[in-house]
Formats: C-alpha cells, sequence, structure tokens
C-alpha cells in the first residue's frame, strides 16, 4: 500500500486513496519514494521517449494501459543567444511548452488519470486558475471520465476555452472541494500522484545531460511541488546508481509580492490592485512552500525574487532570443537568471537549465500586455531609427552608459552641470529607457551612506547610440 508523508507535520501513513491528505493536520502529503532497487541506464534508453519511459519509477507502475497524450520527452534546448545576453556560456531551456496542453501539468495529469481509470473514477472535480483545469479536461476527455471544473474568477480565457473544447463542465466558484467520494475525484494542485508525474522533468534532464546533473536548474516554485519533486527526482536516480554527476543547485523564482507562507496550508499573498495576474505563481495555493525550500536549502541553492514588470520583459526577451514564447510565470526564469548572475550566484561558465513550464498563448492576458508594450516601442520607440522620443537627456544618459556602468545621482552631476533637470527627471527617463531595454539594472552600490541602484547599457541600446551616430553623421555631410 502506497505510503504517505506529510509537507507540514511529516506524519507517515498508507493510503489507498487517490486524494490523500494527512489525517492529523489536513496538510498537503507527498509519497515516500521506496528504494528503486536494482535498474540500468538501457532499461531507459531502450524505451521510447515520455513520462512512462520512467514508469519503474512511478507510483502506477508501467505504461501498458496508460492514459496518455504523448506528454514528456521536451526538448533540452541549447540557447546561446539567451546566454549571451545573461552571460551564461552553457544556458539551456527545458521547453515544457511542448506538452500536448501547453504545461508540464501534463505530466502529473497522466499519471493520475491512468490511476483514476483503473479505479473506476467516473468523474474529477478541479477547483483552478487554469493550466490544472485545462489539462485535466484533457486528459478526462481521453479516459472517458467526465470533468467538472470550477474556475477561479482570475482564470485566462485562453485557459477557459481549453476546458470548453475538451468537453468540460465549467462552474464559476471559488469554494473549496469536498472529500473523495464513491466514483468522484476531487483534484488540487497539491495531489501527490501529479507529483508523481511531474518528477519526470528531472530525469529528462538528467539522462539528456549524458546521466549528469547540471551545474543549476531554475523553476518558478508555484505550489512548490515542480520544483521539489525535482530535486527528489535526481536523489532518486543517484540512489539507483544511475547518475554521474548529481551535485546540483536550485533556483526557485518567485514574483515579489506573491512569496508564499512556510507552511503548506497557507495563502499566497495578496495581489496588489492594478498589478499584472500572474496565475501560476500567484493563485496556485503554496501546497509545498515547505518541501520547495528544504529541496533548496539541500541542493545548495537560493529563491529569487522578481517582479511582474520583469516576468512581461523576460517573455519579450525569450521569444526574441530563442523563439519560445512562454507564459510569464515561466519565462520568469529568465529574470532569475539575469538577477543570480549579477549577484554572483550563478557563474558564466556553469551549465545551467531553465525549466519553462507553460506556453504563452494560452495566457492572452499577458499576450494583451505585451502586445501593448510592443507597439509602444514601435510608435515611439524605433530600434534602428531615433525618435523624437529619444530626446536630447535620454540620449545624454546613454551616452554617460557607454562610458561604463553608473547610478542616477552620478549621472545627474554630469548632466545637470549642462542643462537644468531634477532627479526625479533622471530617473524617469532611466525608467523609460529600462522599459525599451536600452538599459538595465546591473546592481547596487553604496555611495555617500545610501544604497543606489547601478545602470549599464544593454546591446539595444549600444546598437542605437552607434545607428544614431551613423544616421546623424550623413545627414551633416
Amino acid at each position: 500500500m502506497p505510503r504517505f508523508r506529510c509537507v507540514a507535520c511529516a506524519h507517515v501513513a498508507e493510503s489507498q486513496r487517490l486524494a490523500p491528505s494527512c489525517v492529523r493536520c489536513g496538510s498537503a502529503v507527498v509519497l515516500s519514494d521506496p528504494p528503486p532497487g536494482s535498474l540500468s541506464r538501457r532499461q531507459f534508453e531502450d524505451l521510447p521517449p515520455g513520462v512512462w519511459r520512467y514508469g519503474a519509477l512511478l507510483a502506477g507502475g508501467g505504461p501498458d494501459d496508460a492514459v496518455s497524450l504523448g506528454e514528456g520527452g521536451t526538448p533540452l534546448l541549447k540557447a546561446e543567444r539567451l546566454g549571451a545576453e545573461l552571460g551564461v556560456g552553457g544556458l539551456m531551456i527545458k521547453d515544457e511548452s511542448r506538452n500536448p496542453t501547453g504545461s508540464f501539468l501534463d505530466r502529473g495529469s497522466t499519471v493520475l488519470l491512468t490511476l483514476a481509470k483503473r479505479r473506476g473514477v467516473k468523474e474529477c472535480v478541479c477547483l483552478t486558475t487554469g493550466n490544472l483545469g485545462a489539462s485535466l479536461a484533457a486528459y478526462c476527455a481521453k479516459a472517458g471520465i467526465d470533468a467538472r471544473i470550477r474556475v477561479h474568477p482570475s482564470t485566462d480565457r485562453g485557459k477557459l476555452y481549453q476546458m470548453l473544447a475538451y468537453g468540460a463542465d465549467i462552474q464559476p466558484s471559488t469554494r473549496p472541494l469536498q472529500g473523495e467520494s464513491s466514483g468522484v475525484l476531487p483534484v488540487t494542485a497539491g495531489n501527490p500522484y501529479l507529483l508523481e508525474g511531474e518528477k519526470t522533468t528531472g530525469f529528462e534532464i538528467v539522462q539528456d545531460l549524458g546521466w549528469a546533473a547540471p551545474d543549476v536548474i531554475v523553476v518558478p516554485v508555484g505550489t512548490g511541488g515542480h520544483l521539489s519533486t525535482i530535486w527528489r527526482s535526481i536523489a532518486l536516480l543517484r540512489e539507483a546508481g544511475l547518475v554521474e554527476r548529481s551535485e546540483c543547485r536550485l533556483l526557485g523564482v518567485q514574483v515579489k509580492g506573491a512569496q508564499p507562507g512556510p507552511r503548506g496550508t497557507k495563502k499566497p499573498t495578496a495581489r496588489r490592485p492594478g498589478a499584472p495576474l500572474l496565475t501560476d505563481l500567484e493563485e496556485s495555493l503554496p501546497y509545498f512552500a515547505a518541501e520547495a525550500a528544504k529541496a533548496v536549502e539541500e541542493s545548495g541553492g537560493t529563491t529569487v525574487s522578481i517582479t511582474p514588470a520583469q516576468t512581461i520583459e523576460s517573455t519579450r526577451l525569450l521569444a526574441a532570443t530563442e523563439g519560445i514564447f512562454a507564459e510569464p510565470s515561466s519565462a520568469s526564469v529568465v529574470s532569475a537568471v539575469r538577477d543570480a548572475v549579477q549577484r554572483g550566484i550563478v557563474g558564466a561558465s556553469e551549465r545551467v537549465v531553465c525549466v519553462v513550464t507553460g506556453a504563452g498563448l494560452k495566457d492572452t492576458t499577458a499576450v494583451s500586455r505585451l502586445a501593448r508594450e510592443t507597439r509602444r516601442v514601435a510608435a515611439g520607440e524605433g530600434y534602428a531609427l531615433p525618435s523624437p522620443k529619444i530626446g536630447d537627456t535620454k540620449l545624454a544618459l546613454l551616452r554617460l552608459l557607454r562610458e561604463g556602468p553608473s547610478y542616477g545621482y552620478e549621472m545627474w552631476q554630469e548632466i545637470g552641470s549642462r542643462r537644468e533637470i531634477s532627479t526625479a527627471s533622471i530617473y524617469q527617463h532611466l525608467l523609460e529607457l529600462e522599459g525599451f531595454s536600452m538599459v538595465r539594472k546591473k546592481g547596487a552600490t553604496i555611495s555617500k551612506g545610501r544604497e543606489r541602484v547601478v545602470y549599464e547599457l544593454t546591446r539595444r541600446g549600444a546598437d542605437f547610440l552607434t545607428i544614431t551616430g551613423k544616421l546623424r553623421a550623413s545627414e551633416s555631410r
């Protein structure tokens, strides 16, 4: 009988239920992995790619009667252009947007729905903000199981359309789900069998790297489940003697203002009015926050917090450099790597894998915002040609930064001696230039007892100055 460990009180108990929780405190539970036994690399290498390649390491057994849509087996791609932009030579992308419904959750859905079909489940009920509902609806359709999805008010239309297309019964509701009953399975992102499938992300990364772990794996925190189970997967391969090199640091990514509490039963911080909604990071209950924190600590890694605005810029940069359009909560790994490199947490020569967990077209809110940003830049801040909105002050700031990194007050001292301008105006110009991806924050320094943000010129800003200079030279001839 499967054994489960509570993520809050560590109580261990056996259960045959498909939606178990701790019998003592009601918190989320994880499967206690049994010793893997004698395994060889060959038995995995000889099987077709996908989640069920690793059936010997999953609760639920082999793939003979699996409810599958071809999930897993996603590519591990070299990201040379993005790596050059971020300062990491060995950057790679694990592109989970290639899964059947566009997110990593399909890995868990195949395991859970396979077990549900074997047990004779007739209906799955789910409360969701998007990706989980879309994935569950698709796999229920494949299994011939009814799906009743209670959608959160923040659910994006793109994901809602997916659920409707898969034939799910959609009901707006925020009420907690009832317990498991005969023929009806309640599903939340805290289901331990979902994590069983999700840990195959880690298996694939290690196998694709020649049975060796990378130096760093970067993962959005979300519920904490995907991050913590990737760490479990590496430990399992190490115990089975399948991995050559298992030393690997985890870099968890959170959005500022949405950090989960220390226990698996607490809710995330409330979203600020007017702030962009990032459902995977902000609306998911942090069921496995303690597990994620433990995994990060054991790996010698850290957690990076970024702003919602940075996630939008990460979406644009990932698409523009590597041709991967991810939803902002997934693209957040890009800003996390940039921050970690600037702080010396990640080295330029290290092998870094960024896990991109979901596709951008699923998040219509993010698509709309990105389109607005693109129109604003295209209309007023052309990449190659100087625009009336790039006035003398912004050009002066760009030229100063071409000489080397600097902070706002220092640049004000340089520019203020030649024209009347306030320090507040300097910082507003810098903010706008950062929005145009012409400058970026490099770090911070202490000057006259105050911490000051240091800015540097981006490649785009340098190119703009070069082309501007050529155009002005040609006009003066």
